[in-house]
């Protein structure tokens, strides 16, 4: 049995995919699992830099900003756990929001939840590339110590992981 998975979505029909290859090939329940979002804080800047004319106090505008995208990213997770709990056979989902870099907030939430495995596609939100993994599965393959399974998402033949 996997004691705690760590599922992390960018919502990307790529996670979807590594989940329902996970319940194919799974034949264990599991214990926990942990779902997890992770605002990309630099997209976030980036998106705001253009804006900030617009406002009269900045932080204040960010900080509501974060808030409405903390609140509509809970409410798709938990939309969300119902199916986790069917797809990894448990009743234990925890449903986290985090703002950072996503593979450095995936790296550090697998470790403070002690995790027994990271489940992540090979390409997410950005799809197919000329690489061959998405740069955040490459990043938290180098840098986590915990065990990974990346679910190939992405084929030329148009399949769904398999």
């Amino acid at each position: 049995m996997f004691r705690k998975i760590l599922f992390p979505t960018d919502f990307s029909e790529g996670s979807y995919r590594a989940a329902r290859y996970f319940e194919r090939v799974n034949g264990m329940a599991v214990g926990d699992v942990i779902l997890l979002h992770v605002i990309d804080e630099g997209t976030l800047e980036d998106l705001l830099n253009g804006y900030s004319l617009l406002y009269s106090n900045e932080d204040l505008e960010i900080e509501a900003i974060k808030k409405a995208l903390l609140r509509k990213t809970l409410e798709k997770l938990q939309a969300k756990a119902e199916d986790c709990k069917k797809t990894f056979r448990t009743k234990n989902v925890k449903t986290l929001v985090r703002f950072g870099l996503p593979w450095e907030e995936i790296v550090k939430v697998a470790d403070e939840e002690d995790v027994s495995l990271i489940l992540l596609p090979s390409h997410g939100k950005l799809g197919f590339s000329h690489e061959i993994l998405g740069s955040t599965t490459v990043r938290v393959l180098r840098k986590t110590r915990r065990p990974v399974l990346v679910v190939k998402t992405h084929c030329e033949c148009g399949g769904d992981g398999e």
